[in-house]
């Protein structure tokens, strides 16, 4: 069997003329269409947004078929980097934690980055110049790549997020020449909400703002609305509430947070579904947080509805159609992770009845809603000593949360049967 040159132009006869075709870059085409890509010349079927001349997203880059035949290649995106912007002027940051075998080490960018020309008088046609000089030094890997990954459709913890941002600001600000080139998988979510960040710190823009740039400079019109996922926006508005306080203030509020301990009490469950109690089915409740790696989580509590469960000696307290939950579980983080689902009490009713399926979750930062739960008007009110006084004053702290502003699966808003209305978590400061 011949073996096909997926790099080759390759020429069709047709009564119309000639017609040159690509096969890698007409798929690259196709798969990057929803994307607003950098045209310029021979680099076009890269998959590389401008979010700010100085901010690039794009999708994660490979090294091996078959996804190198629709996906940016890590040498194509090294090589487009020296070229446009100049060797020792870009930093890779990789959010991606999941692994597959198209991949690539941390030993393939400098591998591509050794092997690729130097470009010195190349300028990008384009308002902003990036005159492609030499800024920094090659002083290891660690100038080359960030790898800062967390599990897909999800929010970063509060403090990774901060981290990302400030060394991005740090490699950036050391010349204008520097450009930051951020990649999760597709260039949407993760990327987002860094970006979004990012912007909204360190080039004064408003969330609404930003927001809107992001998509706008990363998609083309209509094919998709940004960062969608309610999570993601819970965590840039908690980054939002961060940045009230001031820049200086910064330093404080990552210590009030890596002090932080909290006991969560109770979760409410409000004007649940009438299924739950006419069929043999429950709600199955659990919370969790990132492993050490991110890469997955860590239950810390699994609870279900109505009957008590030994193990996790909880107690239920069924009113109407509301049912509480008496959890008591000491968390030594502020990001966890609530999931709720639909589960059939027999496994011979999970075969009998398949139509029925219900999966929703929701991220949360308990430092942040707990300062949001704050009733003075302190400028200090950040402080853990300040919200321990204002809870040894009476003050409860409360989450709530809809129905409608869970999460549902892969991201999506598709959650399967309504479970409730809505959702109350309590907690207290330890």
């Amino acid at each position: 069997m011949p073996t096909i040159n997926r790099s080759t132009d390759y020429t069709i006869r047709g009564p119309m003329g000639n017609l040159h075709l690509n096969p890698k870059k007409f798929v690259r085409t196709l798969y990057a269409i929803p994307f607003n890509v950098e045209n310029s010349s021979s680099e076009s079927s890269l998959d590389i947004s401008y979010i700010t001349p100085n901010l690039l997203v794009c999708s994660y880059p490979v090294t091996k078929y078959p996804k190198l035949l629709y996906r940016n290649g890590l040498d194509e995106i090294v090589e487009y980097l020296n070229k446009h912007h100049g060797k020792g002027t870009w930093k890779i940051f990789n959010f991606k934690v999941e692994k597959n075998g198209s991949d690539y080490d941390d030993i393939d960018i400098k591998n591509a980055d050794d092997k690729t020309l130097y470009f010195p008088n190349y300028q990008r046609p384009s308002s902003t110049s990036c005159r492609g000089q030499r800024t920094t030094t090659l002083n290891g890997i660690n100038s080359l790549i960030c790898r800062k990954g967390w599990l897909d459709h999800c929010p970063p913890p509060f403090l990774l997020l901060q981290e990302i941002i400030d060394d991005m600001n740090l490699h950036i600000s050391q010349s204008e020449n520097n450009v930051a080139i951020l990649h999760c998988r597709m260039g949407k979510g993760r990327s987002g909400t860094i970006s979004i960040a990012y912007m909204m710190k360190y080039m004064n823009c408003p969330f609404e703002e930003a927001k809107e740039l992001f998509m706008e400079k990363r998609f083309r019109m209509g094919l998709s609305k940004g960062v969608t996922i309610n999570s993601q926006i819970r965590y840039i508005r908690y980054h939002e509430l961060s940045l009230y306080y001031g820049i200086n203030c910064n330093s404080m509020i990552v210590d009030q947070i890596k002090m932080s301990r909290f006991q969560l009490e109770s979760i409410t469950l409000q004007a649940m579904s009438g299924i739950l109690f006419s069929h043999p089915y429950y709600t199955a409740v659990k919370i969790s947080k990132y492993n050490n790696n991110r890469d997955g989580l860590i239950d810390l509590i699994s609870v279900q509805t109505p009957e008590q469960v030994s193990t996790t000696k909880a107690l239920y307290f069924k009113n109407s159609k509301n049912i509480t939950i008496d959890i008591n579980v000491p968390v030594e983080v502020s990001d966890i992770k609530i999931e709720f689902s639909l589960v059939a009490r027999s496994h011979a009713m999970s075969h009998r009845i398949t139509t029925l399926a219900s999966n929703s979750n929701c991220w949360l930062n308990l430092y942040w809603e707990t300062v949001r739960c704050s009733k003075t008007n302190s400028t200090n009110n950040f402080l853990l000593n300040e919200l321990r006084n204002e809870q040894n004053n009476g003050l409860k702290f409360i989450f709530i949360i809809r129905w409608n502003e869970l999460d549902g699966t892969s991201g999506t808003r598709s959650k399967g049967l309504r479970l409730f209305s809505s959702c109350i978590l309590k907690w207290s400061l330890l």
